[in-house]
């Protein structure tokens, strides 16, 4: 199922990115992980965790918190709110 959170503005939404970004806003909810939690947690290769990181950061859907490897990863709750207006 896809997220409606997982729409993004800043690029075309394609149906495996749509999913990926969806698994990894599914991990989020759970709360603040990793890259390598969700990595592990949604079966996705870590480089595609971090590509699709930057993309949500960029539209403001998640942010990380800390520096180097206590990289952690959490939902803003600022983006959400209109990426689900525009997509509801």
């Amino acid at each position: 199922m896809i997220n409606p959170r997982a729409y993004l503005t800043s690029v075309k939404n394609v149906r495996k990115g749509l999913e990926t970004r969806s698994k990894i806003i599914t991990v989020l909810e759970e709360g603040e992980c990793s890259a390598i939690e969700i990595s592990r947690k949604t079966g996705l290769p870590l480089h595609v965790v971090r590509h699709h990181l930057k993309r949500l950061t960029h539209d403001k859907i998640v942010e990380k918190r800390g520096r180097g490897r206590g990289v952690r990863w959490r939902l803003t709750g600022a983006g959400q709110a209109s990426i689900e207006e525009a997509v509801g």
